[in-house]
Parts: structure tokens; C-alpha cells; sequence
């Protein structure tokens, strides 16, 4: 597994990811986090890129319940949704 990530360190080293589309306007580009959601607890790490582990979605979203209320500047996030969870991963 950590062979895995050592490519997505390629990824990262590369600056590709910096001109993709998905990248916000107006901001700095963001790299994305690792998740790897599997029972099995890899022995995993990288200095570079944000790896999470979970053993499920559900242990995802109630890990990252209580900090999607709010956005990093503070405000409350305003959805035109039936009140899902969100999740703020970076």
C-alpha cells in the first residue's frame, strides 16, 4: 500500500494536478486527500500528501460530522439541500 502512495507522491511532485479542471478559481490549487476506506489498518504515511483511514463511509461522514458546519473562515455553510451531511476535507 505504501508503494501506492509513493505514486500519488509522483502525482504530487509533478504539478500536473495544479491545472486540472476541478482546481478552484481564484484560489491556490488544492491536492486532494488519500482515502482509504477498508477495514484493514495500513502502516501508511506521507509528509506530503493527507491520507485518511476509515473502516467504512458511515465512519466518514461521523468523523467529519461536526466540521462541516462550518467553512474554514468561520461562516455557517448556507445548502439548498434537505440538510445532508457535508464533508470538508481540506
Amino acid at each position: 500500500m505504501q508503494d501506492k502512495i509513493h505514486l500519488y507522491e509522483e502525482f504530487f511532485f509533478a504539478d500536473e494536478w495544479r491545472s486540472l479542471h476541478w482546481q478552484p478559481e481564484g484560489r491556490p490549487p488544492i491536492f486532494p486527500s488519500v482515502i482509504l476506506i477498508t477495514p484493514v489498518r495500513y502502516a501508511v504515511s506521507s509528509e506530503h500528501i493527507r491520507l485518511i483511514q476509515v473502516a467504512s463511509i458511515h465512519e466518514l461522514m461521523e468523523k467529519y460530522k461536526s466540521s462541516g458546519k462550518h467553512q474554514r473562515d468561520g461562516k455557517p455553510r448556507t445548502s439548498a439541500s434537505s440538510g445532508g451531511i457535508k464533508i470538508n476535507l481540506t
